[in-house]
């Protein structure tokens, strides 16, 4: 078990993601089905650790073992080219406070009103749509606290 990041409106309960029902990520806005954007069609995808780009490559980090940039099957088309499965099992987190900001920051992403939920879990085994960027799926155990964000 390990300690994960994600980001978290202060006005929903997060004890909401306890239930495994609720353990599943999708993408923001309308989950798009089709050829593959992220690797256009080729099925391999550029992986960009943010925790280990802000922190310096860490060999025990879940999501890239201190590689930090590699080429690896896409995350979003599995590597078929077509994005057709868009719902995945369980919560997307960071294992790092700072590849969470350094995500968001990237993608613009509103952080008004939002602070990072700081959660134990387990990983999954299913493959984030994000994971080129850092990112994990996990079944999160334990809520630890909620933090700001910036």
């Amino acid at each position: 078990m390990s300690r994960f990041f994600r980001r978290w409106p202060l006005d929903r309960d997060h004890d909401e993601l306890l239930e495994p029902s609720n353990a599943y990520s999708t993408p923001w806005g309308e989950p798009d089905h089709g050829p593959c954007d992220k690797c256009e069609g080729s099925g391999r995808a550029r992986y960009r650790c943010r925790s280990c780009l802000e922190r310096g490559a860490y060999r025990d980090c879940p999501a890239c073992a201190g590689a930090v940039e590699f080429v690896a099957t896409c995350p979003a088309c599995e590597g078929d080219g077509t994005i057709d499965r868009t719902t995945r099992n369980g919560v997307s987190v960071f294992p790092s406070l700072e590849g969470l900001r350094r995500y968001l920051s990237e993608q613009d992403v509103e952080v008004t009103g939002c602070g990072v939920l700081v959660l134990d879990g387990e990983l999954t085994g299913d493959v984030d749509l994000d994971a080129d960027a850092g990112a994990l799926l996990v079944q999160p155990t334990r809520v630890v606290g909620l933090c700001p964000l910036d």
